[in-house]
C-alpha cells in the first residue's frame, strides 16, 4: 500500500518576491518528489501570509488535525523553514508528534528524509539540519544589529584599535581617544614625512613604546622594565593596514 502522502506549503507574505519560496514552487518541489518515490499524493496544505513564529496557522492545524485522524501517512515540504521559524515549537512536532503518529518527514531541500533514520526517530539528523538553519538565522540577525550599529556610528570590530577605547553610549559600541593617541599621531607624521616603516620601528624602540599588543595587557605606554619587545617593521606596517578609521589599527 502506497503511503499518503500530504504537502505544506507556507509564505509568510501574501506578495513574494523570491520565485523559490512561492507557494506554488514549494508544492511543484513536493508533488515531484512524491512522484519519483511513488507516493500517494494525499492533499495540499497552504498558508499564505503566516509568519513561521506562527503555529496558529489553518493550513497547518488542518494538517495536524489529519496526522491525529490518521488520514495521511507522510509529510513532504520544501525544506524546514517552512514548517516554523519557533525552534521550539518546530521540535515539539518534528521530534514528538509526527513520531507518535508514525509519520514520515520529508524536507526535499534539506536533502532529508526521516524514513531514513528510523528506528530511532528523528533525532540526529533532524538536529543537525535545525542547529544549522538556527546558525544562519542568528548570523542574520547579528547581521543586522551590526549593520544597525554601523548606521549609527558604532564601532563594529573586536578589540580598540591602538590609540582607542570603546565606549558605551545609547547602547552602542563607539570608539574614543584613549592615552596612545598621541603616539599614534607621531607615527602619522613620521609616515607623512616619507619615514619607512623600519624607521619608524626604530623611532618607537628608542624610545622604549610599548607595542600594541604588550599596552593592551598593561596599559603602560612606556616600557621601564628589563625585557623590552621591540616593534619591527612588520609590526609598523599591520598598524597601517588594519585600521578601520583611515589611517591605523592595532598590531
Amino acid at each position: 500500500m502506497k503511503e499518503r502522502a500530504g504537502i505544506y506549503a507556507r509564505v509568510s507574505t501574501k506578495h513574494n518576491n523570491n520565485k523559490d519560496l512561492t507557494i506554488e514552487n514549494q508544492i511543484i518541489i513536493a508533488r515531484r518528489y512524491i512522484e519519483d518515490n511513488l507516493m500517494e499524493f494525499a492533499n495540499v496544505y497552504a498558508d499564505t501570509g503566516y509568519s513561521g513564529m506562527d503555529f496558529e496557522r489553518p493550513a497547518w492545524k488542518k494538517l495536524i488535525s489529519d496526522i491525529v485522524q490518521y488520514k495521511i501517512d507522510a509529510i513532504v515540504v520544501k525544506d524546514f523553514s517552512r514548517i516554523g521559524r519557533n525552534y521550539i515549537l518546530a521540535g515539539e512536532y518534528t521530534e514528538k508528534v509526527f513520531p507518535a503518529y508514525g509519520i514520515r518527514l520529508v524536507a526535499v531541500s534539506d536533502d532529508y528524509d526521516s524514513f531514513n533514520n528510523m528506528p530511532g526517530g528523528f533525532s540526529m539528523g533532524l538536529k543537525n539540519i535545525i542547529n544549522e538553519w538556527y546558525a544562519r538565522d542568528l548570523g542574520r540577525k547579528v547581521s543586522i544589529v551590526k549593520q544597525y550599529a554601523k548606521s549609527q556610528g558604532g564601532y563594529t570590530g573586536g578589540a580598540a584599535p591602538y590609540g582607542y577605547c570603546i565606549k558605551i553610549e545609547n547602547g552602542i559600541r563607539v570608539l574614543k581617544e584613549d592615552q596612545t593617541i598621541e603616539i599614534l599621531k607621531q607615527i602619522k607624521e613620521l609616515k607623512n614625512n616619507g619615514y619607512t616603516s623600519y624607521e619608524i620601528a626604530g623611532w618607537l624602540n628608542s624610545h622604549k613604546i610599548n607595542r600594541p599588543s604588550v599596552y593592551n595587557i598593561t596599559k603602560e605606554i612606556y616600557y621601564t622594565g628589563n625585557s623590552y619587545t621591540k616593534w619591527d617593521a612588520g609590526s609598523v606596517r599591520r598598524l597601517w593596514n588594519s585600521d578601520t578609521r583611515g589611517d591605523y589599527h592595532t598590531a
